[in-house]
Order: structure tokens, then C-alpha cells, then sequence
């Protein structure tokens, strides 16, 4: 198994995330693999085509393809930042201060673990395990005591 450092609980929310994001990842190349399809099914109906015949439906195409990248990147950066801000927001609520250090978001090594581990423990791990996990409650503030009173436990 593919070691990041985390309890077995954080392991399972990676998972999750990771199956959020593949799915939204088969969806999107499912939209692109349409463009092209629907140019093969609409624009593809003589034998011969001029050059700039070719050239208007290869331009289109790119424009369509673009639009579709373009919002998935945005849509996949929306949604980065609404999954740190749940984690921000648990935090807060202990009074800590997370830091993350962005230039180890392009760590080819760190990368590359991410990519070992989907191809081989994430496919293998069992749902009914993650459902079990995902199930437990969110944490929740300390009252009186503050951080004090987590740190004497």
C-alpha cells in the first residue's frame, strides 16, 4: 500500500476524493469524445473536402474542446478550493492554522506515488470499508476547555 503518512481514516477521504475526481474526469473525456463524434456525424457527410473546409471544422472542433478543458480546469479548481475550505473550516474550529507549501503540488515524485497509488490500492480497496468510515461524524469544537483540554488527553 501506497504510504502518505495518514491514519487509515485520511487514507479512505484521499480515496474518496479520488473516485470524486475520476468520475468527474471519465464524465468530461465522455463530453469530449462527443464533440468529436457529433463533428464525424454532422460535418463528415461528403467524400472530398476543400482545405478550408477542413480548416473550419478542425478550428471549430478546437474551439469546442477548448471550451470543454477550459471549464473543467476551472470547475476542478472550484472544487479544490471548496474541499480546503471544509478542511480549513474543521480546523478553525480547533484553533489551528494549516499551512500547505504550493510548490510540492508539482512534485514529479509526490506525483508519481498519487498516480502508483491509484492504479494499484485504490482500485482495491474495499467500499464497504469507506462507507463504514465516511459514515462517522465530522469533528466537532472543543467547548470550554479549548485546545488545552485536547492536549492534557
Amino acid at each position: 500500500m501506497a504510504d502518505f503518512g495518514f491514519n487509515e481514516h485520511h487514507q479512505n477521504e484521499i480515496i474518496n476524493y479520488m473516485r470524486f475526481a475520476r468520475s468527474k474526469r471519465v464524465l468530461r473525456l465522455k463530453t469530449i469524445d462527443s464533440c468529436f463524434e457529433e463533428l464525424k456525424d454532422s460535418r463528415l457527410v461528403e467524400e472530398t473536402f476543400t482545405v478550408d473546409e477542413v480548416r473550419e471544422m478542425m478550428d471549430g472542433l478546437q474551439m469546442v474542446v477548448r471550451g470543454e478543458v477550459e471549464m473543467e480546469l476551472i470547475n476542478t479548481a472550484h472544487t479544490n478550493v471548496l474541499l480546503l475550505r471544509q478542511l480549513f473550516s474543521q480546523a478553525e474550529k480547533f484553533y489551528l492554522r494549516l499551512q500547505s507549501d504550493i510548490s510540492e503540488l508539482e512534485n514529479r515524485e509526490l506525483l508519481e506515488q498519487v498516480a502508483e497509488f491509484e492504479k494499484t490500492d485504490f482500485k482495491s480497496t474495499n467500499k464497504s470499508q469507506i462507507n463504514q468510515e465516511t459514515s462517522k461524524p465530522k469533528l466537532a469544537p472543543l467547548n470550554e476547555g479549548g485546545v488545552s483540554e485536547l492536549l492534557n488527553k
